[in-house]
C-alpha cells in the first residue's frame, strides 16, 4: 500500500514538474475583417511546441518545452481547411511573453479572398499610376512648348520618367499583395478609412485623410518623447508602453501613406517618408528594416545598402535578422550588377543560418533559399558546376521540408520550384534527358497544387508559366514541335483564363500574347 501511495506521489511530483518546465502561450485564430470572428479546428504548429487546435472561441494553448520568456520560436505550419494564412510576416517569427500571451494573434482568410481583394487593389493601383504618369508626361510637355525646356533636355527628363514608371509599376503587385492582407480589425480609424477609400478608387481623398494627420510629424513627436522618457524610465514605464503602441499605428501610417504615394507615381514623396524617418531616429532597429526594404523594393539601392548594413551592425540585432539582411543586401547588389559582392552577401547570409539551424530548427526553409539565392548567383556569373551544386541543395532540403510537412503548401510550391530550376540547368547543360524529368516533376506537383486550390490565382498563374517551360523546352531544345503545342495550348487555356479575369495585370496579358505568337509559330 505504501509503495503504491509513493509511486502515486512521484507521478504526481513529475506532472507538476513537466508542467512548470513548459511555457504556456496562449492566442486566438481569428478570420480577416469579421469584426474579430474566433475560427475553430485549425491546426497550429511552431517550434518546441506539439501541433494544437484552436476551439470554438479560436482559442490556441501552445505549451513550449523548452524556449523561455525572451526566446524566439518559429512558425512550423498553420493550416484549416477552406482557409488561407492572412499574416504570413507577422507569426513568421515570435517572441514569447512572460504574461502568458502569444503576442500576435492568427488571422486567416477565406481561400481565394486574399487573391481577389488583392486584384482590386492592384487595379486601382495600376489606373492610379498611370494616371500620375499621364499627368508628369503632360507637365513635362507644358515646359517644352513654354521654351523652359530645350528638345533635348525633353527626349532625356521623358526616357528618365519612362524608366521611373516601369521601375514603379513591377513593384504593384507586391503594393496590391500588402494591401490585401490588412486585417481592418487591427487597425486603427484612419488607416482602415484610408485604405477603404483606396480601394474605392478615391486615391486623393486617401491620401488628404493621411497627411491630414500628418503620421511623420506625430512619429518625430512621439520619438521626441520617447527620448525624453528614457532618462525617467523607471516612473514612466507605463507612458513609454503607450507611445510604442502609438508609434507603431503612426509608422504604419506612414508606410501607408509612403505606398499611396508611390501607386500614385510621387515616389519622391514616398521616399521622403523614410528619409524623414532616419534623419529623425537611425537606431530605432524596426524603422531601419522598414526602411530597408522599402528602398529595396522601390529600387533605391543606395539608401537600401546603407539601411540594411545599420541593421547588419545594430547592438540589439537578433543573428537570425543578420542573415536575412545579408540575403536582402544580395538581391540588392544583383539588381545594381555587384554580382562578385551579392555572391559574399549570400554566401554570410548561408554560414550563418548554418550555424543557427541546429538551435532554430525552423530556418530549414530560409537556408533553402539561401541555397536557391547562391544557385541564382552562380548561374548569372556563368558558373553552372556551382548553380548545379546549389540547385540541387535546394532541391534536397525542399524535398525533406515537404515529406515532413506533406500538407504545408508552400513546401510543395518550393519544391516544384526547385525542380523547375534543376530542369532549366540540366537543360543548358545538355543533359536533356534529366531536364525533361525535371519539369515533368515541376508540372506534376504545380498541377497538384491548381487542382487542390483552383481559386488560388498564384497557383493557377504557376502551373500556365509551368506549361509554357515546357512547351518552350520540347520546341527549342528537343524540336518535337508536336508535344510543344501540346503545353502551350495547355498553357493558352489558363492564361486566357487570367487574362480575362484580371484584366488590369500587364503580366497575364503578356503571357497570354506571348503564348499565342508561340503557336502561331509552330502552325
Amino acid at each position: 500500500m505504501k509503495k503504491h501511495l509513493l509511486f502515486i506521489a512521484l507521478t504526481l511530483c513529475a506532472l507538476v514538474a513537466e508542467a512548470q518546465t513548459q511555457k504556456e502561450q496562449l492566442c486566438q485564430v481569428r478570420e480577416q475583417n469579421s469584426k474579430r470572428k474566433p475560427i475553430a479546428n485549425a491546426q497550429v504548429i511552431f517550434e518546441d511546441a506539439p501541433a494544437a487546435v484552436s476551439q470554438s472561441d479560436g482559442m490556441v494553448r501552445l505549451l513550449f518545452q523548452t524556449l523561455k520568456a525572451g526566446e524566439w520560436t518559429f512558425k512550423l505550419d498553420i493550416n484549416r481547411a477552406g482557409y488561407e494564412l492572412v499574416n504570413e510576416k507577422e507569426v513568421e517569427k515570435v517572441k514569447l511573453s512572460a504574461d502568458g500571451q502569444f503576442g500576435v494573434d492568427i488571422i486567416l482568410a477565406r481561400t481565394g479572398v486574399v487573391d481577389s481583394v488583392k486584384a482590386i487593389y492592384y487595379g486601382v493601383s495600376n489606373k492610379s499610376l498611370k494616371a500620375g504618369f499621364e499627368r508628369e508626361k503632360t507637365k513635362l510637355r507644358k515646359e517644352r512648348d513654354a521654351a523652359r525646356l530645350s528638345a533635348e533636355q525633353h527626349a532625356e527628363r521623358l526616357e528618365q520618367l519612362n524608366t521611373e514608371y516601369e521601375n514603379q509599376k513591377k513593384n504593384l503587385d507586391d503594393l496590391s499583395e500588402k494591401f490585401a492582407r490588412v486585417n481592418f480589425d487591427d487597425v486603427d480609424s484612419v488607416y482602415q478609412h484610408a485604405l477603404e477609400r483606396f480601394k474605392a478608387g478615391e486615391v486623393k481623398k486617401a491620401i488628404d485623410i493621411l497627411e491630414a494627420i500628418d503620421p511623420a510629424k506625430r512619429t518625430e513627436k512621439i520619438i521626441k518623447e520617447q527620448q525624453r522618457i528614457h532618462t525617467a524610465k523607471a516612473e514612466l514605464d507605463a507612458q513609454q508602453v503607450a507611445l510604442d503602441k502609438e508609434k507603431r499605428q503612426q509608422i504604419a501610417n506612414l508606410r501607408l501613406l509612403a505606398d499611396m504615394y508611390s501607386a500614385t507615381f510621387d515616389p519622391a514623396k514616398a521616399e521622403s517618408q523614410y528619409d524623414q524617418l532616419l534623419r529623425l531616429d537611425s537606431t530605432d532597429l524596426e524603422i531601419l528594416r522598414d526602411a530597408a526594404n522599402f528602398y529595396r523594393n522601390n529600387h533605391r539601392y543606395d539608401k537600401a545598402i546603407y539601411a540594411n548594413n545599420l541593421v547588419i551592425t545594430h547592438p540589439n540585432v537578433e543573428q537570425w535578422q543578420v542573415a536575412y539582411s545579408f540575403s536582402f543586401l544580395g538581391e540588392t547588389q544583383i539588381a545594381i550588377g555587384e554580382l562578385n559582392l551579392a555572391l559574399e552577401s549570400f554566401t554570410k547570409c548561408y554560414r550563418l543560418i548554418k550555424e543557427l539551424i541546429s538551435s532554430q530548427p525552423s530556418l530549414k526553409s530560409a537556408l533553402a533559399v539561401s541555397y536557391s539565392k547562391l544557385g541564382e548567383v552562380y548561374n548569372s556569373l556563368g558558373n553552372l558546376n556551382y548553380t548545379l551544386f546549389f540547385f540541387e541543395k535546394f532541391n534536397r532540403l525542399e524535398k525533406e521540408l515537404y515529406e515532413a510537412y506533406p500538407q504545408n503548401v508552400e513546401f510543395k510550391n518550393n519544391l516544384a520550384i526547385s525542380y523547375s530550376k534543376l530542369g532549366e540547368t540540366q537543360s543548358t547543360l545538355g543533359n536533356l534527358e534529366q531536364a525533361l524529368t525535371f519539369f515533368e516533376k515541376d508540372i506534376e506537383l504545380t498541377k497538384e497544387l491548381y487542382e487542390a486550390y483552383p481559386q488560388n490565382v498564384s497557383f493557377k498563374n504557376g502551373l500556365a508559366i509551368s506549361y509554357s517551360q515546357l512547351g518552350w523546352f520540347y520546341e527549342k531544345s528537343l524540336k518535337d514541335n508536336t508535344k510543344a503545342r501540346e503545353f502551350y495550348s495547355k498553357c493558352l487555356s489558363l492564361a486566357r483564363a487570367l487574362a480575362n479575369d484580371y484584366p488590369a495585370y500587364v503580366d497575364y496579358q503578356d503571357r497570354l500574347k506571348w503564348v499565342e505568337n508561340a503557336l502561331s509559330r509552330l502552325e
